[in-house]
């Protein structure tokens, strides 16, 4: 198996176990930039509360505090770079 088919395999991957048997699962996002929020941002409709975003670009983390349909993204602690 090539490393592209080796990397697309994982990138499909689930790596979250639920407890409690729950079906929202939380994504990892990721992209140039900071998130946009809102109901028309980045991950609307996808990104679960508690999915996560990595700014690439800025080497940030960003964690979903509101909803599926209307995610906010916000900064995980305090990250200087």
């Amino acid at each position: 198996m090539s490393v592209h088919n080796i990397r697309y395999k994982m990138d499909q991957a689930d790596v979250f176990v639920p407890i409690g048997g729950t079906t929202t699962v939380p994504r990892i996002q990721y992209g140039a930039g900071a998130p946009t929020d809102g109901t028309s941002g980045t991950g609307a409709g996808l990104a679960h509360p508690g999915s996560l975003y990595i700014d690439t670009t800025n080497a940030k983390l960003y964690i979903n505090t509101n909803t599926q349909a209307s995610p906010t993204y916000t900064v995980v602690g305090a990250q200087t770079t």
